[in-house]
């Protein structure tokens, strides 16, 4: 027994360990610096000191706009038990370090249910749990958002053990990690976990279909029905509250206007966070379209030389490059782009050409959704379909979130494909020209643009109206975005070659498979380490003292 838990404990204890280490900052007496959260404290303040003089739940506060629903602000529901375990799969770390860690073991739990061997499930675990998304919105406050994706994988891992004929224990896992999903209270990525399990039902139900096994299919559905109903259960109090409230929001028609074209938000304000078409290349080169909206492009950049050659005083050019204005996409502004890794970008090429089956068209369908979605107003046919017509999607805005589908999907088909690479015997022959075509789509299109980054487009973005007096700044920053396209396109080079490298050699026999497994965690971590670092850092802590000066 404990012979067979033994690589399990490894992996959790890896997993505290990044986690630990990567947040090295919180155990140490300080706070991250979370903007949204130090809002959230000054706007619920009137409540906790009533909380905490009259030991009951106000239901009204006058902290926000000329009144509104203490409930929707801040509210405490003991009688739902699923708290406690939440408890447990943060390992009683603090936030935001135990969202982190929840991402890691509900993603390594989806793999093994898979049945994929624990090295590469540590790897997708980390691949997943260390995406650059998750620490953008940590830095930002979304601390809601990163719990309910980081149980993404749990809920998924139930309705496939399910699916697999496991109808007791799926159906348990999938009610209890739906629980905690409900629970973790961001029902808009709820609601884009919904529509990702949605593709993977249809996609098993033609497969069932295909292999004559509906009866399986059905049995599955009416255990994975009462799992929802049983997952809603502990949640209800909360989601009726919320319902109730959305009647009287910006999240239902207007009262205001003759003509209801929508039951829910403005269609302009929905999309006002859409994703550029190219920006969706960030995925693989995370700096494509100049990462986040203020960057430290350092002293060598071309805007430093720019400053100070214009008799721009050092200390004041210092200061400006610090925050340079160097993203230039679609969106009016961001702090970050969704990296998910140019080693994992590899596999998930590879995995087009080596895995079938349901597993392929739900992962593969769910990506592509996912990038349909994103897009936004610039992908109008698609989406003026779903704002329009499909249930309750108009309630939600940035739809640039939906991109936390391919977050997910990504890693897990590319965990998928590197699973069938190094399972079994070496079988080079079978898998050489899969290989190469993976290597010259994903490093062919790194090494295209590491050379010639002026084909990604003008470089021009929407901040630099503000700068277009000093077109000698702007020529500048637009040659230092260009710069950044060009390094981290070479940089994903090298990862991908990376994952090429660990894979060919062992195909032939040439590398022993614990060290490209190991090697593929290794390099899995430092790729995402590093893009990570540059929105989650050090420097995004403040004592605690510090940090508690924003409330009176």
């Amino acid at each position: 027994m404990l012979k067979k838990l033994t690589p399990h404990i490894i992996a959790v204890l890896i997993f505290l360990l990044l986690t630990c280490v990567y947040m090295m900052p919180l155990f140490s007496g300080k706070d991250l610096s979370q903007h949204d959260i130090a809002q959230w404290t000054g706007m619920s303040k009137e409540i906790v000191d009533f909380r905490n003089t009259y030991h009951t739940e106000p239901l009204w506060t006058g902290s926000m706009f000329s009144g509104m629903p203490a409930y929707q602000v801040s509210a405490l529901y003991p009688a739902n038990l699923i708290e406690y375990v939440s408890e447990l799969l943060f390992f009683f770390l603090p936030p935001p370090a135990s969202y982190i860690f929840c991402a890691f073991v509900a993603f390594y739990l989806l793999l093994i249910a898979l049945r994929v061997d624990y090295r590469l499930s540590i790897a997708g675990a980390v691949a997943f749990a260390l995406s650059s998304y998750n620490m953008v919105i940590l830095v930002a406050g979304h601390n809601s958002k990163a719990h309910a994706i980081a149980l993404m994988p749990l809920v998924t891992a139930g309705i496939l053990l399910t699916l697999q004929k496991r109808f007791l224990f799926g159906g348990a896992v999938t009610a209890l990690g739906l629980s905690l999903q409900v629970y973790a209270n961001h029902l808009q990525i709820t609601y884009y976990l919904a529509l990702c399990i949605l593709v993977l039902m249809l996609a098993f139900f033609i497969q069932s279909i295909i292999g004559k096994t509906l009866a399986d299919f059905f049995k599955a559905s009416v255990v994975l029905i009462v799992a929802v109903i049983f997952a809603i259960l502990p949640n209800i109090t909360s989601l009726m509250v919320t319902e109730e409230y959305g009647k009287y929001s910006t999240r239902s028609q207007s009262e205001l206007t003759e003509k209801k074209s929508s039951t829910g938000l403005d269609k302009d304000y929905a999309f006002s966070y859409s994703y550029g078409i190219s920006e969706t290349f960030t995925l693989l080169i995370p700096k494509f379209h100049g990462g986040a909206s203020v960057s430290d492009v350092g002293e060598n950049s071309a805007t430093y030389k720019a400053l100070t050659e214009n008799n721009v005083p050092r200390q004041q050019a210092k200061e400006f490059v610090q925050s340079a204005p160097l993203y230039w996409g679609n969106m009016m502004s961001t702090s970050g782009p969704p990296y998910v890794g140019a080693l994992i970008c590899f596999f998930f090429v590879l995995g087009l050409f080596v895995i079938n089956g349901a597993e392929k068209w739900w992962l593969l369908g769910a990506t592509i959704f996912s990038f349909l979605l994103s897009w936004g107003e610039y992908a109008l046919w698609f989406n003026d379909f779903m704002f329009y017509h499909f249930p309750a999607y108009n309630k939600f805005r940035a739809v640039s979130m939906a991109l936390t589908i391919a977050q997910f999907t990504i890693p897990l088909f590319a965990i998928l494909a590197a699973h069938k690479i190094f399972s079994g015997k070496p079988d080079f022959n079978s898998y050489k020209k899969p290989l190469l075509y993976s290597l010259y789509i994903t490093g062919g299109f790194c090494l295209l643009f590491s050379l010639m980054p002026g084909i990604a487009g003008s470089f021009i973005g929407k901040a630099d109206k503000q700068l277009e007096q000093y077109e000698w700044l702007l020529t500048a920053i637009r040659e230092d975005r260009a710069n950044a396209l060009r390094m981290d396109a070479f940089r994903s080079l090298f990862f991908i070659g990376v994952a090429f490298s660990a894979a060919w050699f062992y195909l032939k026999s040439k590398l022993k498979l614990n060290y490209a497994l190991i090697g593929l965690v290794v390099f899995i971590t430092l790729d995402l380490w590093t893009v990570g670092k540059r929105y989650l850092n050090n420097d995004s802590f403040v004592e605690k003292k510090q940090n508690r000066k924003t409330i009176p």
